[in-house]
């Protein structure tokens, strides 16, 4: 069939655009000269959009200049967004009230956002995960940015390290919890009073502990009830997910009802397995925000236990560590079968039953753990902090000297690995009692074994971060380093600390490289950020824009890093200036003696 006359009438129907005929005839006039016809550029034209790609009559360099001005208006976008950012979250300040948003306020910005954000993408999550991200952003104060950057520039000199080694903060809460919910009196030592540990501390006092903290590092427990019963409250516990998982361990053996609230941190977790997992016990668990995972959550406890609890797979391994630890408070003996994977964390819960007399019998999967009399030790045997005293340990690899830890080194599959790393960086280790010593170096620096970093990534993977300043440091010194398979998002991490470190990766090998990457580098944990300053070892003055992250691990890291070689862990008190006169206090006289005359100009009190 003819369709020409569609054609013409469809035709006769479009509106007349201005200056057609004179363009019609620039592009005849263009056609006889031999010039190509122009072409619309991608992007100019939003009826263009989405439509299939042609191969480009235009010679390369024009295709890569305009390559060059799309990157270019993308990286304006990104600081005109950035910028908008920043500006929300100062308004954000503003509304909030000691550093809480009020829950009306903040459904109705969620509300808001979740009926704008629908045309933003087909998955519901990644808009909620956005709103998540926004509302957790808190702008720098005006003295951070001011300050812009730490800078690195460690001492040259032979270190001499003697210090006591900061304890375990997992196995230090693990003791506390024990303590706490039995009511007995225990003292630990050399514990690092970092936000989780004194949040977990506070966490503990609600569920019915008598816990308080010393600014050494000493926490107490004092003699007391235990647990509390039928609990109807509100509980805030942070933002470290093993004190949420502490809670809900110690609370669904009795009777209770509580909401759990947390940091914004903890509305990212996924508690459906948890959620899916807890009725077997007794326990419903149902989140305050619909179609949201994480924290606030409600959870209703009946205090009714089974005589056997299978744990399923999909849990996450440090609940499943927390549950056995609260196994004993149970109202009678249970079973617990163990899912496939072990817990990184059961063989530091097993000890610590022990070491308060719990009786336990394991057969394979299958845990039994004995209901019966609780004694916490006065003192208990807390180990070290694998990474931080590997870390510290490793000072020596990079200036020579000697670095001396006072403390007691753990069993667990973390200190073996440490081991491993130190002496395949060349270092001599040695144990003595009640501390360790590491000296070197005796050979050149090795990056770690390929077995040692797939037991790295899958057991610990805090000590990937000094894997990779050895891996830095074997380039710096010549070794032929190859970056070990690491999931994309550790690759990408892993590529942009060695180029702060001064290694870049060259067909498939690592090599020094003298450039230097402009601006600070911020740390996405407190792990890399000690990974960081042992690179500033390699590559001098290394710029660091959040050394307040160390605050979660080490608090008195910098106070040990600055003082070099003759480290310190005191902070240094101010000195008072004995001659100075203290301010004069003024006393403005009122009722029975009137109101006193204004106070001259100047200020002077004569």
């Amino acid at each position: 069939m003819d369709n020409r006359g569609e054609d013409r009438k469809d035709s006769a129907r479009r509106p007349f655009r201005k200056n057609e005929g004179e363009r019609s005839e620039n592009r005849r006039r263009d056609y006889a000269e031999g010039a190509r016809p122009r072409r619309f550029e991608r992007g100019n034209d939003e009826k263009r959009e989405g439509r299939r790609e042609f191969r480009s009559d235009r010679p390369r360099t024009d295709r890569a200049a305009s390559r060059g001005r799309d990157l270019g208006a993308l990286m304006d976008l990104d600081n005109d967004i950035l910028h908008l950012v920043v500006r929300r979250a100062q308004m954000l300040a503003r509304l909030r009230s000691g550093g809480r948003l009020a829950p009306e306020t903040e459904k109705a910005l969620r509300t808001a956002w979740e009926s704008k954000a629908a045309r933003l993408a087909r998955d519901n999550r990644l808009s909620r995960d956005l709103f998540v991200l926004l509302q957790a952003i808190e702008p720098m104060t005006r003295m951070e940015e001011e300050q812009g950057y730490y800078n690195l520039s460690p001492n040259g000199e032979a270190v001499d390290i003697h210090i006591p080694a900061p304890s375990d903060t997992v196995a230090a809460r693990c003791w506390l919890a024990m303590a706490a919910a039995s009511g007995q009196e225990t003292s630990l030592s050399r514990v690092p009073l970092t936000d989780a540990v004194v949040s977990s501390v506070k966490v503990l006092n609600q569920l019915g502990g008598l816990l308080r903290w010393e600014e050494n590092g000493e926490v107490q427990s004092r003699p007391g009830k235990g647990l509390a019963r039928n609990m109807d409250k509100v509980i805030h516990v942070g933002d470290d997910v093993f004190n949420l998982w502490l809670v809900i361990a110690l609370c669904v053996g009795m009777p209770a009802r509580l909401k759990l609230t947390g940091d914004s941190s903890l509305r990212f977790i996924d508690i459906a397995p948890l959620r899916h997992f807890l009725p077997q016990l007794g326990v419903r668990l149902t989140n305050v925000i619909p179609s949201q995972d994480g924290l606030p959550v409600r959870m209703e406890c009946s205090g009714l236990m089974p005589r056997e609890v299978r744990i399923t797979d999909d849990l996450p391994e440090d609940f499943v560590a927390a549950l056995v630890l609260a196994s004993p408070f149970w109202e009678g003996d249970c079973r617990l079968v163990l899912p496939e994977q072990e817990p990184r964390l059961l063989s530091l819960v097993l000890d610590v039953l022990s070491g308060c007399g719990v009786k336990f019998a394991r057969n394979g999967r299958e845990l039994t753990v004995e209901r019966g009399s609780i004694a916490v030790p006065a003192h208990p045997v807390v180990p070290m902090d694998a990474s931080v005293a590997a870390t510290l340990l490793m000072l020596p690899g990079f200036n020579g000297g000697t670095a001396e830890l006072e403390g007691v080194w753990g069993s667990g599959a973390a200190f073996s690995l440490v081991e491993k790393i130190l002496r395949g960086a060349g270092l001599n280790v040695k144990y003595g009692a009640q501390k360790v010593t590491c000296t070197g170096k005796e050979r050149e620096t090795s990056a770690p074994a390929p077995e040692v970093m797939a037991d790295v990534l899958s057991l610990s993977p805090s000590l990937l971060p000094l894997c990779v300043v050895l891996m830095a440091a074997a380039a710096h010194e010549g070794a032929s380093v190859s970056l070990p398979a690491l999931p994309e998002e550790d690759r990408h991490l892993v590529t942009a600390f060695l180029a702060r470190c001064g290694v870049e990766e060259k067909d498939g090998v690592l090599v020094p490289v003298e450039e230097t990457v402009p601006g600070s580098w911020v740390a996405p944990s407190a792990h890399w950020a000690m990974a960081y300053a042992l690179g500033a070892f390699l590559k001098p003055n290394l710029h660091l824009s959040n050394p307040g992250i160390m605050t979660g691990l080490f608090p008195l890291f910098w106070n040990l890093y600055n003082t070099l070689p003759h480290p310190e862990l005191r902070r240094k008190s101010e000195q008072e200036v004995e001659d100075a006169k203290p301010a004069r206090r003024r006393v403005i006289a009122q009722g029975v003696y009137g109101e006193l005359p204004p106070e001259p100009a100047s200020g002077d009190d004569f």
